[in-house]
């Protein structure tokens, strides 16, 4: 059985936490814009921490891609350990990783005495459990991207002891290294750069043209 490492951002949700945090801190104090830079020059864990400090994210409103939870579903069921590692700040990763589980049935052997007869009967249990086993994300002092995520899965998995979904180019280093890479909602260009991999692409970037 081999891990199934999950991105987060524009992979298993259809936007980008850095994003939605940023705005949703400059709508609270608009000043805090020119403070940025100050954030930034420590680094893009240290900026990613001070946004956190100051915005929470409702993880039950952002907009999951189902076909990704699907295929989630489909590797744990056959038993395979799923990580969700992400750039994304540690307190958001764990959040969603909390939020989001699945059903797990169980049957249970039910025996009933009567008078002469002992009567075997089976009994359904649905539970819900964690749809991920463990999180991998970013904290002040580590930004857990592109190369440095690609190190930290090797180091803990091995070279090509992983399959690892994501959709950007700054993924290539971790695909390179991964078993199996998993493309989500990615462009042709990323198409392209990896067909020298073990490629499965689940979604495609959908252009629309406008007719004038």
């Amino acid at each position: 059985m081999t891990p199934l490492i999950v991105d987060l951002d524009h992979t298993l949700i259809n936007t980008d936490l850095l994003y939605e945090s940023s705005v949703g801190v400059l709508k609270k104090n608009p000043l805090l814009i020119f403070i940025y830079p100050f954030w930034f020059l420590h680094g893009k864990g240290y900026l990613k921490e001070q946004l956190t400090k100051r915005f929470s994210i409702d993880v039950s409103t952002l907009p999951y891609n189902q076909i990704v939870i699907d295929y989630i579903k489909k590797r744990k069921k056959q038993g395979d350990k799923i990580i969700l590692a992400t750039a994304s700040h540690k307190l958001y990763a764990f959040a969603v990783s909390n939020y989001l589980k699945m059903e797990k049935t169980q049957a249970k052997n039910k025996q009933q005495d009567f008078d002469l007869f002992t009567h075997s009967s089976q009994q359904i249990i649905v539970k819900k459990v964690n749809l991920f086993d463990d999180v991998m994300a970013s904290n002040k002092n580590f930004n857990l991207s592109s190369r440095n995520k690609a190190e930290k899965l090797i180091e803990r998995f091995g070279d090509k002891g992983f399959d690892y979904m994501g959709d950007h180019m700054r993924d290539l280093p971790i695909w390179e290294a991964s078993n199996l890479s998993i493309l989500v909602t990615v462009s042709k260009k990323v198409t392209k750069k990896t067909k020298h991999l073990n490629v499965l692409v689940l979604t495609k970037k959908v252009h629309y043209h406008l007719k004038g």
